[in-house]
């Protein structure tokens, strides 16, 4: 079965008109997915991969794929699948593009998309569901397949598949308690930077009444603002319920610290980013003088190597990968494997398009295959999810597992008619 083309849309929604995703930084979101479609000589079988931006720079990625989806053309299923280390590497050190990186950035966002799209391609082969195409694989076959790259000297391959035999054990009763109950998630929907007090009361007892526990508030353009944001959705979910805030890594090291501080009677599960996501030792000197407040960092992280370093240096406490932003599972694995050996609490990012499809399947192999921490949590939001075709499904504060083959998240052929970039019917008519 050879894949006989791969086509690239950019395909961007105008989220920004109802201040959906709005942050600290990020004011004016047109949440956005480089999107790949990888066709096979079979017309039923096909391979969907994302990478989510946020708009302006999404042509960006879509035109670096140029650069390498001939590697893929002609090639069979089986052959990807089994070469799927040595063709990640291909695209990720590619002699020339690697200057403009390396492994970071535009190039690296791009790679994300397309292997994200060659994952879902391989399991639909298989007829699995992701998680469930990764859990049934053997253990030095699915090892075969990650990059250890740059990171042996954390974490070696033996290591690696000590931990996964060490899962094996129990993933019968895992696999179970994960189909039966699903996966606990908390919101961030209802505490968009931009939302009045109004809308944040008024979607908070929604998601109350829905059964959400845990609940997180964007802050970091004014601390006033911040301290009433924060009294306010803390009153509504009372003391049982978790609060968490947002910065989104405008403060510097000094600043976080002295917000957190002021924030911190909101009794916080943790503070998100509150400094530069590349600044580990930042990071650490904010752990050093907050006390028993817990840092989250991540989303933004470029690579593994961050990732590493963050860990090793006891830099967070809470490590939130994010499915589009590393180079898809090749990469995802790995880290998930650091943080295991170092007993690290994994909540994955999610929220923009496809990003909850996509990490429901990895916090299941997390659970099932690699970690040993009882800290189970992941971010969701419903942005977009009218547009996908079989949009993640959450119930009583929890992601209900996928059985669907594949990585779930599959654009509407309708939305990419309506939203393609510049030449979709939304944007051809109208100038946002």
């Amino acid at each position: 079965m050879k894949i006989k083309n791969i086509t690239v849309h950019d395909i961007r929604f105008p989220t920004s008109l109802q201040n959906l995703g709005t942050d600290a930084v990020h004011v004016d979101c047109d949440y956005s997915a480089t999107y790949v479609k990888i066709y096979t000589e079979d017309p039923k079988l096909n391979g969907t991969g994302i990478s989510f931006t946020i708009g302006k720079g999404n042509e960006l990625c879509v035109s670096a794929l140029a650069h390498f989806t001939p590697l893929f053309l002609g090639r069979t299923v089986s052959e990807v699948e089994a070469e799927m280390a040595s063709l990640w590497k291909q695209c990720t050190n590619h002699s020339q593009l690697r200057w403009v990186g390396p492994e970071k950035g535009v190039i690296h966002l791009a790679v994300a998309s397309l292997f994200n799209g060659l994952w879902d391609l391989v399991s639909k082969f298989h007829n699995k569901p992701l998680w469930q195409y990764i859990l049934d694989l053997g253990d030095e076959e699915f090892l075969q397949k990650l990059t250890f790259s740059y990171l042996d000297d954390v974490i070696s391959e033996e290591e690696a598949l000590r931990i996964i035999r060490g899962k094996r054990v129990q993933l019968n009763a895992s696999r179970q308690d994960i189909l039966e109950n699903g996966f606990p998630c908390y919101t961030t929907a209802a505490g968009w930077l931009g939302y009045s007090d109004e809308k944040m009361t008024n979607l908070t007892n929604e998601y109350l009444k829905q059964g959400w526990t845990h609940f997180k508030v964007k802050v970091g353009q004014d601390i006033d603002r911040d301290i009433k944001r924060c009294a306010l959705i803390r009153e509504l979910i009372g003391c049982e319920n978790k609060l968490m805030v947002d910065a989104n890594q405008i403060w510097s090291v000094n600043e976080s610290i002295e917000n957190i501080n002021l924030l911190k009677e909101f009794d916080l599960y943790f503070v998100e980013e509150p400094t530069h996501p590349d600044d580990i030792l930042g990071f650490k000197k904010i752990k050093n003088s907050i006390n028993d407040v817990k840092l989250a960092t991540g989303e933004m992280c470029q690579n593994r190597i961050l990732f590493k370093q963050f860990i090793e240096h006891k830099a967070l406490d809470f490590l939130q990968i994010d499915s589009c932003r590393l180079a898809s599972i090749s990469e995802i694995i790995p880290i998930l494997l650091i943080a295991s050996k170092f007993d690290i609490p994994v909540i994955a990012h999610a929220g923009g398009v496809g990003l909850c499809e996509y990490v429901q399947h990895l916090n299941i192999i997390n659970k099932c295959l690699i970690t040993n921490n009882s800290t189970f949590m992941s971010e969701y939001a419903d942005s977009c999810a009218e547009h996908l075709v079989n949009p993640a499904k959450i119930a009583n504060g929890s992601y209900i597992t996928p059985k669907h083959p594949g990585y779930s998240a599959i654009i509407k052929d309708s939305s990419i008619k309506e939203f393609e970039y510049p030449n979709g019917n939304y944007w051809k008519t109208y100038v946002h």
